[in-house]
């Protein structure tokens, strides 16, 4: 920290530059008050943001935590989701390490709501029908601030049982800026590269009316991972699959804002913006059936393709001197789909399967299957052995052409109008009314089959081997799963090159059959519980008062009221007494009114602390494909998973009060507790059952559930460590951790359970250095194991694995324009890990290397 004396124009020359700088009496004034002269103190980058994102919490009416640009861009957060995992009771769900899904308070992460300035996204994504929104394709740098409502206000919407992250995208600077930003870095287990690019361009007229702002930044990186996942009849292994994925992202995204002031306050806004994630992927899959007594080796090729558009019109208007009246037109259209792999045609995720039969397993039990330790078996939880014969490697003389799979999947979802209204009257200088509404027109498609196709050796002869084409080492080879005991990668197969198993599929395309009794189709009823349109809309209406009793204490009350009506249609797969099956469409309507009042309290206890209440009532609609009442068969996990259009929705009372103390311009420390009342949960009952006369198959299907109840403890630190002596002034600790239980019961189940997707511990901790040209910061990110889906007992329950990353990142300014950066993510190499009932029977594991890059950002204004 330095400390000068500056005089008044030399403050506001500082603040003009960007600098954070706090006046307070000094105690040594002395003949200082002759000149009026304060005492400044002039603080580091790291801290500058913290105290501003601190202040705008302070000031809040609800409870809330705030994450400006500036502490984004200090941390190695390159997507919307990263970017609000430090706060106190967040938590993300990852796909290939990445940051996906947002939850608050270790909920569901369709139990929170994600929105965009205000307003919920529509979601689109390759395997969830759920509500959540993936925020991968949305980079961090367009992010202006990001805010964290725990307890919700009757001017939200109101479908959020956790709480509301709200990411508010940038606008009109006041003055001319060009800021860019360069990187480029390396990751560890894809032996590839990182590259980034944004640029930022803004400006203002010289009256200052007109502003406008656009900002435009792009992200590749390689990427790898290795992954082995055990699949299991009962508690035994019938199958283990080797997974080897390399990869390419690439994320664009582009933010266009302009807005005009008029000479009364008001103005007019119009924003777009454009985001998308290609996530091109080759994966080699061994696949060790000791059921079968075979190996398969799957190709397999894809690219996933994530696009949201949406534009934004709206104005702020003054009517008379005390009311306001703001408004906002929107529309959004986010989509998933495959790209043109193996051709535009058939554009999916593509599968060419082969298989060596007579593999002649070793050490298995006697009904063919491994079994884990835990279970009377001799196969370790950590190591799980191949059973493969000494020596043995995959012959591909002998590895037959099994399958080609397709694997389509099209899903769009639009927000084709949403429009809003907000009315705020001031009525006296102690109380203020606002009204509003909120009208949403949604549709959402969903598109799904499973195809396989087999080699016409009627007509065309014996099926190609695998020999037949040109090997050579899958990428990944030399060193998967190098963090386990077993030496997997010694009795892989060479494979083949996508490209000419691609070209050998589009030349002989003809010479292949469909095998409908394998695929999952519309026509034969597999593919129903993915295949739907849905149309629903939503209006939202909302009154509510802000009172402040005093300078130290203020109450807001509001209520808001929300009309949903959903309408679905789809078909149902019915089977005769003859066997014969056919489909019969399906039309599913529902319509409920939710009723959600909230009250809030503030009180002072000094300048320096706060205590705040809260009871809201909040609720979550049921999830997209919960709704449908169509049904499919999932051959690879025999599970069959059907929806249910009579779901009520899931509501919630909620309870919070939190105590804050503010230490002036060093931090804030803050406790919590909350409860919260939950009606009708959504859960997955399960039962074993037939399909298609397949036995023994998973049976799964929606229900609403018995009450459930989720409390927890929540506690966070933000503290410069101004008191220690010289340098070490600069050091700072920003810590956090939640603490929750939570209880639901599910029929047929005689134990109470915990609430599915809810984690019962998550911590936040980093410790930093800034002394205003340097700065680097160390930080640990956990989120403690769940349950992902209830099994029929608590030995099938499926879990999430804990999960602890360690990341760094440090910067230096060089000169009032030029930042030098570093950063690096997953310095411990964190694997994550899922399993059955108990870690020691795992159900996946997944390891993705460590990766960092290296950059500057430039302001030339």
């Amino acid at each position: 920290m330095i400390r000068v004396k500056l005089l008044p124009a030399a403050i506001a020359l500082l603040i003009g530059q960007g600098s954070y700088v706090f006046a307070q009496e000094s105690s040594e004034q002395g003949a200082l008050d002759d000149y009026g002269i304060e005492e400044v103190v002039v603080l580091g980058h790291i801290f500058d943001t913290e105290l501003h994102s601190l202040e705008i919490q302070r000031e809040s009416n609800r409870i809330v935590s705030v994450v400006s640009a500036d502490g984004i861009g200090k941390l190695p957060d390159r997507n919307a989701a990263e970017a609000v995992q430090r706060v106190s009771g967040v938590s993300i769900e990852r796909d290939q390490g990445e940051g996906r899904f947002v939850a608050v308070r270790g909920l569901p992460s369709q139990w929170s709501s994600s929105s965009l300035n205000g307003h919920r996204l529509p979601s689109a994504e390759e395997e969830t029908t759920s509500r959540a929104t993936a925020f991968d394709f949305f980079p961090s740098e367009l992010i202006e601030r990001i805010e964290v409502s725990k307890a919700l206000t009757a001017d939200q919407e109101g479908d959020s049982i956790g709480g509301n992250v709200n990411f508010v995208t940038r606008t009109a600077p006041e003055e001319r800026t060009l800021d860019l930003s360069l990187s480029g870095g390396y990751a560890d287990k894809a032996d590839g590269d990182i590259k980034s690019m944004s640029i930022l361009y803004g400006d203002r007229s010289e009256e200052g009316k007109w502003g406008f702002l656009a900002n435009v930044t792009g992200w590749s990186r390689d990427w790898a991972t290795d992954n082995y996942e055990p699949r299991r009849k009962g508690v035994g292994i019938y199958r283990l699959e080797l997974r080897d994925y390399t990869g390419t992202r690439d994320t664009l995204g582009l933010n266009i804002a302009t807005e005009y002031r008029f000479d009364d306050g008001g103005k007019l806004f119009a924003r777009g913006l454009y985001g998308t994630l290609e996530d091109e992927e080759i994966h080699y899959k061994h696949r060790l059936r000791f059921d079968k007594d075979r190996m398969e080796l799957q190709h397999i090729h894809n690219t996933l393709i994530t696009r949201m558009q949406g534009f934004e019109v709206g104005g702020e208007s003054f009517i008379g001197a005390d009311n306001q009246l703001n408004w906002s037109l929107a529309s959004y259209d986010n989509e998933f789909r495959y790209g043109n792999t193996p051709n535009k045609e058939d554009h999916s995720y593509f599968v060419m399967r082969f298989d060596q039969a007579n593999v002649g397993y070793i050490g298995l039990a006697e009904d063919g299957l491994a079994y884990n330790q835990i279970d009377g078996g001799y196969d370790p939880a950590e190591n799980i052995p191949t059973h493969l014969p000494d020596h043995f490697v995959m012959d591909p003389a002998q590895s037959n052409l099994s399958w080609v799979e397709l694997y389509k999947v099209y899903v769009n979802e639009k927000d084709k109008v949403v429009v809003s209204f907000d009315f705020t009257s001031e009525l006296s200088s102690e109380l203020e009314l606002k009204f509003g509404m909120k009208y949403r027109d949604k549709e959402r498609v969903s598109e799904f089959s499973d195809e396989f196709y087999a080699w016409d050796e009627v007509n065309y002869g014996s099926a190609p081997v695998l020999a037949d084409f040109t090997l050579s080492d899958q990428p990944g080879r030399s060193d998967f799963l190098s963090e386990l005991d077993v030496n997997y990668a010694s009795q892989f197969s060479q494979s083949a090159s996508m490209s000419q198993l691609e070209k050998f599929w589009n030349e002989n395309r003809d010479k292949f059959i469909l095998v409908s009794e394998e695929s999952a189709l519309v026509e034969n009823g597999g593919a129903l519980g993915r295949n739907f349109e849905l149309t629903e809309s939503h209006l939202a209406a909302y009154g509510m008062g802000t009172y402040d009793f005093s300078e130290r204490a203020t109450f807001v009350a509001g209520l808001r009221l929300t009309q949903t009506q959903t309408e679905v249609d789809s078909q149902v797969f019915i089977t005769d007494e003859s066997d014969n099956g056919y489909l019969v469409p399906f039309n599913g309507q529902k319509e409920y009114l939710s009723i959600l009042p909230s009250v809030h309290l503030k009180y002072a206890l000094t300048e320096d602390s706060n205590i705040r209440f809260a009871v809201t009532r909040t609720f979550a609609r049921p999830d997209f494909g919960d709704l449908n009442p169509g049904g499919y068969y999932a051959e690879h996990d025999n599970e069959f998973i059907g929806g249910n259009p009579d779901l009520d929705p899931t509501y919630s009372w909620n309870l919070d009060m939190m105590y804050e103390y503010y230490f002036n311009e060093f931090g804030v420390l803050s406790t919590g507790v909350f409860y919260k009342d939950i009606t009708d949960p959504i859960f997955k009952d399960v039962k074993e059952g037939e399909y298609n006369g397949v036995s023994g198959v998973d049976i799964y299907s929606p229900e609403n559930g018995g009450n459930a109840w989720l409390r927890g403890l929540e506690f966070n630190l933000v503290r410069r460590l101004d008191f220690l002596p010289g340098f070490l002034s600069n050091i700072g600790v920003s810590a956090n951790i939640t603490l929750m239980e939570s209880e639901m019961h599910i029929p047929g189940r005689d134990e109470s359970v915990p609430i599915s997707r809810q984690a019962d511990l998550l911590h936040n901790f980093s410790i930093y250095y800034d002394d205003g040209a340097f700065s680097i910061r160390l930080a640990q990110n956990h989120k403690g194991e769940y349950i992902e889906e209830h099994g029929a007992s608590k030995n099938g329950d499926q879990y999430y694995g804990a999960y602890t990353s360690l990341d760094m990142s440090a910067n230096y300014t060089l000169s009032d324009s030029l930042v030098v950066f570093v950063e690096a993510l997953n310095l411990t190499n964190e694997p994550l890990t899922y399993y059955i009932g108990n870690e020691n029977r795992p159900k996946q594991l997944e390891y993705y290397g460590v990766r960092g890059q290296f950059g500057f950002r430039y302001s030339f204004f």
